[in-house]
């Protein structure tokens, strides 16, 4: 899987985000899917520092290339925030970088709303659970 040159800068590879799972036993991969093929990854986990079983992340969202603009990403967050609901979270937080349009239309759409800046000056956002 692959994504578009100008959004290298954007997610971690998905070689990567599986590595550092194997360190962090609270990760949640999973694998999307259109029809058969995998294609793409999303990753979550609960807030652990300090640790907050009401609070979950959204750290990783990757869609290949050929199969962007299709809502898959879409279908893909609505499904793990349903996860994550039925996990006892209140609250799920996400980030992107700030030239991620993409990021930015998709995460308000799914009711995210902008809290503040991370550390290295990602955009963040949270989701209010009902």
């Amino acid at each position: 899987m692959e994504i578009h040159e100008h959004q290298q800068g954007f997610v971690a590879s998905n070689v990567a985000t599986i590595a550092e799972s194997r360190f962090e036993p609270h990760f949640v991969l999973r694998a999307i899917y259109a029809e058969d093929k995998v294609v793409g990854m999303l990753a979550y986990c609960p807030e652990d520092d300090p640790p907050d079983p009401t609070l979950y992340w959204i750290f990783r969202l990757m869609i290949d290339k050929h199969h962007q603009g299709q809502g898959i990403g879409t279908a893909a967050m609505r499904l793990a925030i349903e996860e994550i609901r039925q996990l006892g979270a209140h609250r799920v937080r996400t980030m992107h970088k700030p030239s991620n349009e993409i990021a930015a239309a998709l995460y308000p759409k799914l009711g995210f709303r902008q809290i503040g800046f991370h550390d290295d000056g990602d955009v963040l956002l949270e989701l209010e659970l009902q």
